[in-house]
């Protein structure tokens, strides 16, 4: 029994860790247009274009990838083009990226060369990915604004 007396149960006794909620991620490929949201408790992989907001737990924006909108995760990078705001507690915008508003977080990475034409906030507040899109936040007070009537806002692709 010399083999098994750095062990606190059996081997075969040991349990298999439980599987991940979504154990894989949902990935846009680059010919896919969006008009709409995307909400996932999970990790998307985004090489699309979207007119509308992403939630998620962790976002990959390759390179082709543009999101007209909100980005709300725990975890951003960015290597393609972002026209809106960003909410998230780490960023990592790399030299390839282009945002075009306010990337508020709790901690930042930006490569050499990458675009930014707006603000970076940091926050010490803790990023609750599971409420629903801030569609009417405004970045600059922090607070939320009078309600948005979405369907107005929708602009049709031809």
């Amino acid at each position: 029994m010399p083999a098994m007396m750095f062990w606190k149960t059996k081997p075969e006794e040991k349990k298999a860790a439980p599987a991940k909620k979504g154990g894989f991620p949902t990935v846009i490929t680059r010919d896919m247009h969006i008009l709409g949201n995307i909400i996932s408790d999970g990790v998307v992989d985004f090489d699309g274009t979207i007119d509308g907001n992403i939630r998620c737990q962790m976002l990959t924006l390759r390179a082709n990838g543009r999101v007209n909108g909100e980005v709300i995760a725990d975890t951003v990078m960015v290597h393609g083009k972002i026209v809106g705001l960003i909410r998230s507690r780490h960023a990592h915008l790399f030299s390839t990226c282009h945002i075009e508003g306010i990337v508020m977080h709790e901690s930042i990475t930006i490569e050499d060369g990458a675009f930014i034409d707006g603000k970076c906030k940091r926050t010490n507040k803790v990023l609750d990915v599971k409420k629903p899109p801030v569609e009417n936040y405004d970045a600059e007070s922090g607070e939320e604004s009078k309600p948005v009537k979405m369907l107005e806002n929708i602009r049709l692709i031809s």
